[in-house]
């Protein structure tokens, strides 16, 4: 069992928060990929991970890699159970926002 320290209260958690229900893809259910999003609540590096998917989305190249697009954050997110929905839902759809907007349209020079 993990356990957690939030405002001087210690809270026992269970092994694995994802478990309850699950609508993730088959392929991607254990994965690496998918069990690092799910830690995104109690581990910073695991937000940090998730930020630098989404920053460089749009500049490498993830076809090869098992990883859940962007595109499927926020149902990931909503599809698992987490001890603060709200906050879980507000970081998934920020780097979903990230990742998922387009490259910024070229600077043009008007005189």
């Amino acid at each position: 069992m993990s356990r957690s320290v939030a405002s001087d209260v210690v809270v026992p958690l269970s092994a694995d928060l994802g478990a309850v229900r699950c609508g993730c893809p088959a392929t991607l259910r254990g994965s690496a990929h998918h069990d690092r999003l799910l830690a995104v609540e109690s581990d910073p590096d695991a937000v940090l991970d998730l930020l630098e998917i989404a920053v460089t989305w749009g500049e490498l190249d993830y076809s090869g890699a098992e990883v859940v697009p962007p595109e499927s954050w926020l149902d990931f997110a909503s599809d698992h159970v987490w001890r603060c929905p709200d906050r879980a839902l507000r970081l998934f759809a920020l780097a979903a926002d990230v990742a998922l907007r387009g490259a910024p349209a070229p600077l043009r020079c008007v005189l």
